[in-house]
């Protein structure tokens, strides 16, 4: 009887397709895609595996699984191009990397010639197939809930061994004994295995106590002062080769989180109340925080920042419509923007052009626009509808309050909250995207009720003049 091993799990479902297709979308030979995989297959897993450690009450491997086979992954690859999978599963391996995000996209850019191409990356598309074919594992052998997590989990020694060494950093909760497992009963090909279940709180040790993996090969008995120096050892290594890499003229692109949707476009249909991002590491998409912040003030009521946007104007547009607004509103931004032919859109920092809308506003810890917040996107539709041309992106954030990928699908929702609502008064969606950053991009400290309603917010960016 074969074992069940992750690694050769996922390695199996990409299809001559699959490989197609990621070959065209980063623009690099099938082979180069080929060797990209056996270092990009072991991340995904490996992500997943600290995605699934952030939070013991909820079954976020599970549910993304089932999302991904409800997609049509692995089999239908075609699915990564015509949804938002693939950046967010993006997002999701930015979250699983933490601070070591950066460096590994460069040092997996310099060792395989693949870099990302707008707001994806390789390790993107294939945490995405990863999914897939857990779900169909899963799927195929019913199993519990956690199942997939504990399955990894006793796997976690191989999948550790695969990862490339640039994104090995050594951690002191692996030094730290963890509390002995109990066992759970997991299906498998032949028969019933045991797998580990980790304790709400425990941390699993790697020493000794945990159970014999099912499906694979059991723990690596390595010394912790042998681990301890390796470690070390190639933590040098990577951070040379980031430090050469990260001079690079052209470095890559990485992703954002935005506030977290509580709604059906989500990867996860969760109802939690509104919360925000859990770190500040640093990346490439929307900036929230690099230019002075805005005139206004806390209302503690309604928990809501309140903007002073300016002295009021009419803005006359060229088909004779005219606005009321603030001279320093979102619209007089927006309007400037597409109107002087001296400012342009800046293709390669995207982090600059974003404006932050001032009267946008949703219900606490839902995606449901408030009903004041319609005079400004019939305003930002009018200005859109005088530039026929443009095109604008949306983006939505939290604050850094309860649990990140509840943040980012909050986020995610309310940006595309506003997206259809601009769709629905008539803009064309070919005009308009959305995505959501979670709390990463803070316009202020998190530390305060003030700061924390101003962080909690939509912006857009025109993307084309």
């Amino acid at each position: 009887m074969m074992e069940h091993k992750v690694l050769d799990l996922v390695r199996s479902c990409f299809s001559s397709d699959a490989i197609g297709l990621l070959s065209t979308t980063f623009t690099v030979e099938e082979e180069r895609i080929r060797q990209g995989l056996r270092q990009t297959i072991p991340l995904a897993v490996n992500g997943l595996l600290e995605i699934g450690k952030q939070d013991g009450s909820t079954d976020v491997i599970g549910h993304l699984a089932q999302e991904a086979v409800a997609a049509g992954l692995p089999e239908n690859a075609e699915v990564l191009l015509t949804t938002d999978w693939a950046s967010r599963c993006s997002t999701l391996m930015q979250d699983a990397l933490g601070p070591a995000y950066g460096m590994t996209l460069h040092c997996l850019s310099a060792a395989t010639g693949i870099r990302p191409v707008e707001d994806t990356t390789v390790l993107g598309y294939t945490l995405a197939f990863t999914l897939g074919a857990l779900g169909k594992y899963a799927s195929r052998y019913e199993l519990p809930a956690f199942g997939l997590l504990h399955w990894l989990q006793a796997q976690e020694g191989e999948i550790l061994q695969a990862v490339p060494a640039y994104s090995r950093v050594p951690s002191t909760q692996q030094l730290v004994k963890r509390e002995p497992l109990a066992p759970a009963t997991i299906p498998g090909a032949g028969g019933v295995a045991q797998a580990p279940v980790r304790a709400p709180e425990g941390l699993m040790s790697r020493k000794g106590g945990a159970a014999p993996a099912p499906f694979g090969r059991a723990n690596q008995s390595k010394p912790h002062h042998m681990m301890r120096w390796q470690l070390a050892g190639l933590l040098v290594v990577a951070l040379g080769l980031g430090y050469v890499i990260g001079h690079d003229p052209e470095p890559p692109i990485t992703k954002a989180k935005a506030e977290s949707p509580a709604s059906t476009v989500a990867l996860i249909q969760r109802t939690e109340t509104d919360a925000a991002p859990r770190s500040n590491v640093t990346s490439v998409e929307p900036k929230a925080a690099a230019e002075p912040l805005p005139p206004g003030h806390y209302d503690p009521t309604a928990d809501t920042y309140i903007y002073d946007t300016g002295q009021p104007t009419t803005l006359r547009l060229a088909d004779g419509t005219t606005l009321k607004i603030g001279a320093t509103s979102t619209e007089s931004q927006l309007y400037k923007f597409l109107s002087d032919p001296s400012m342009q859109v800046d293709s390669v920092n995207r982090t600059k052009g974003w404006i932050n809308c001032d009267r946008i506003y949703f219900e606490k810890g839902q995606a449901i626009l408030t009903e004041g917040s319609g005079e400004q996107l019939r305003n930002i539709a009018s200005i859109l509808r005088a530039f026929p041309a443009a095109r604008v992106k949306f983006g939505g954030y939290t604050d850094s309050t309860g649990n990140a990928l509840t943040n980012f699908q909050l986020s995610e929702s309310r940006a595309k909250a506003a997206m259809l609502a601009l769709s629905s008064i008539g803009i064309d969606m070919k005009r308009l995207e959305s995505k959501g950053y979670g709390g990463k991009f803070f316009l202020t400290t998190n530390a305060t009720p003030e700061g924390r309603a101003m962080n909690r917010r939509v912006s857009l960016r025109v993307i084309k003049k």
